[in-house]
């Protein structure tokens, strides 16, 4: 029994850093998201993605070009 407690108590604790945070915050509260500020909600985003997201290339990604990503499959839909 002791074995099985230890593996669970491993597999929290690996998996807990990956629900750290689930949402995405404006930081800097300037309306858009930047790369940095996407990196805490999607930790595997590259720059490639983000410029795809990133459809009028200003560096920041509005709420219309998030849903657009998410509506396309660029990014998960967050709960």
């Amino acid at each position: 029994m002791k074995p099985i407690a230890l593996t669970l108590g491993a597999l929290t604790f690996f998996a807990a850093p990956t629900f750290a945070q689930t949402t995405l915050l404006d930081s800097d509260e300037n309306g858009t998201y930047s790369m940095e500020e996407m990196l805490m909600v999607y930790p595997d985003l590259t720059e490639e993605n983000f410029a795809l997201i990133d459809a009028d290339a200003s560096g920041e990604v509005t709420i219309e070009e998030l849903a657009m990503a998410q509506s396309e499959g660029l990014l998960p839909a967050m709960e």
